[in-house]
């Protein structure tokens, strides 16, 4: 009964559309009236900045991590800790405080993923800010990140439980349905690009 009980928190906790409260609250923006109109990392960096994609990710990233770290610590939550790791992710995919609409779950995937094994994750996330560096593009470097990801389980990762690996397959499935669009955008050059951290405004 707690494990069930736990993997509704979970999911309510995963349902917290932290980009639209972070837009209206901080920026006086509602993030689906921007790009895509998602209310994940991607679309909060097209809408608020690097600094506020930072801040959604960041958030969006806790919904995953919270509930996995919590089962590692409670001797009660009996499941494996992934289980709520996902019922966090199907919370911000299909958030039920936005009628079960919701992000395209790279954050708080990766949030999961850090508390379950943070050698994968910190090597994932690695590859993201690279091609993020490189190409500016939040979209690619979220596809690339999970196919990475895929490739480090089946190759470089035996002992993985076989929910671990089948999550970061169909995360990483999920990723690239979820990106068509951007896919398409990214081949015909017209996908948007954010300004590095670095960047200095033009005189």
């Amino acid at each position: 009964m707690f494990n069930v009980l736990f993997s509704v928190l979970a999911y309510l906790l995963g349902s917290i559309p932290f980009g639209v409260l972070i837009g209206k609250g901080l920026y006086h923006k509602d993030i689906r009236s921007f790009g895509s109109g998602n209310i994940g990392t991607t679309n909060a960096f097209r809408a608020f900045g690097p600094r506020g994609g930072l801040l959604v990710f960041l958030f969006d990233m806790l919904k995953g991590f919270l509930p996995v770290m919590i089962a590692h610590l409670v001797p009660q939550l009996t499941w494996d800790a992934m289980i709520y790791g996902i019922f966090a992710i199907l919370g911000h995919s299909f958030s039920l405080y936005l009628r079960f609409k919701g992000g395209k779950a790279v954050a708080t995937s990766f949030g999961a993923a850090l508390a379950y094994s943070p050698i994968f994750a910190l090597l994932s996330i690695a590859v993201f800010f690279i091609v993020l560096w490189v190409s500016r593009m939040v979209s690619l470097s979220s596809i690339l990140a999970l196919i990475a990801s895929s490739i480090l389980v089946t190759f470089f990762m035996p002992d993985v439980s076989w929910l671990f690996r089948g999550l970061v397959y169909g995360i990483t499935l999920l990723i690239i349905v979820r990106h068509i669009q951007n896919i398409k955008r990214i081949l015909n050059g017209t996908e948007s690009k954010i300004q590095h951290f670095s960047s200095k405004k033009k005189r």
